[in-house]
């Protein structure tokens, strides 16, 4: 892990407790939304000359 993933990840500790279940709802969706993105980012990489897969 890098140190910028590390700073990440304490941010994120520290924050989190002290949030309403509302917010923590709407990190979540947000966090879950990243990763979709990211996962079909690194999806099309591997393949430059197909389209991306569709849920």
């Amino acid at each position: 892990m890098s140190e910028k993933d590390k700073k990440i990840m304490e941010t994120f500790g520290r924050v989190v407790p002290n949030l309403s279940e509302f917010d923590k709802e709407k990190l979540l969706a947000f966090g879950e939304g990243i990763a979709l993105m990211a996962d079909r980012l690194r999806d099309t990489e591997r393949r430059p000359n197909e389209e991306a897969p569709h849920p």
